[in-house]
């Protein structure tokens, strides 16, 4: 394959780090970040999903960020592309994020963290039983201990007597007084860099949009656990070109989130 061809480009995207420009509604927006790093494959397709007994002249269509990458975890990886790109900036040598025992999150950092030669430090939840016992290679855990991350199981009671914040910044101590380079990545990825993952799939759904020349929403769901996706989306919308879009959040902790649009 030509170096100069489409393929040859396509194929040496993955995993690059690349200059971010923000949309142009977006570009007045404080803190804007300048680089990303291409974990994902994007745009992820948009399809009508034939739900029986809908209301008449109701149809619902899917976008399916359940297929922007089976390891990296749907609405996960595009807070990845723009966190990890900071912690390689920073000079990390490791990232730190905390999680449920079975967070998919978590194992989407593991993995992103290892195709990026950066050591991953897992915080995770479970029941004060597990906490004292190993609780094996079960689900995501599984992934994660064969991605070589390091595990510390903390109880739902000290969780919360303690906070993720706090357990994430002891951990980060111990590993820079151990000569570690340390990166912490909230509950999510949801802070305000994690954010403009969602701010950019605003731009991904206006320009998928504009292409398909008459399909319009009216609303747009989508699940929500620690707000990243939801905030993203929303701020886009608003600025967007997508701005007389209704917002609706269902709380749930995710698993690969796809969002859902409304056209009546």
């Amino acid at each position: 394959v030509s170096a100069a061809s489409p393929a040859a480009a396509q194929i040496g995207s993955f995993l690059s780090k690349k200059p971010y420009a923000p949309p142009s509604w977006a570009s007045h927006l404080a803190l804007a970040p300048s680089h990303t790093f291409s974990l994902g494959h994007f745009p992820t397709p948009i399809h009508q999903w034939n739900l029986p007994n809908l209301p008449e002249g109701t149809e619902v269509w899917i976008k399916r960020d359940d297929l922007s990458g089976m390891q990296l975890s749907g609405n996960k990886v595009r807070k990845l592309e723009f966190l990890l790109s900071d912690a390689v900036a920073q000079g990390a040598d490791c990232v730190i994020t905390v999680g449920g025992i079975q967070s998919n999150h978590c194992r989407a950092t593991a993995v992103a963290a290892k195709y990026l030669n950066l050591d991953c430090y897992l915080i995770l939840r479970t029941s004060k039983l597990l906490v004292d016992q190993d609780p094996g290679l079960v689900g995501n855990l599984l992934v994660e201990r064969l991605l070589g991350a390091h595990i510390d199981l903390v109880s739902k009671e000290e969780y919360g007597k303690i906070g993720s914040v706090a357990l994430a910044d002891l951990l980060k101590k111990r590993l820079l007084e151990e000569g570690r380079k340390p990166y912490v990545i909230p509950v999510g990825g949801s802070n305000s860099l994690g954010t403009w993952g969602y701010i950019e799939a605003v731009r991904e759904l206006e320009q998928q949009i504009q292409l398909s020349g008459d399909v319009q929403f009216d609303d747009i769901v989508v699940a929500c656990g620690s707000g990243g996706t939801i905030a993203g989306l929303a701020l886009g919308s608003k600025l967007s070109s997508l701005k007389d879009r209704s917002m609706h959040s269902l709380f749930a902790m995710t698993l690969n989130t796809s969002t859902i649009m409304f056209k009546a």
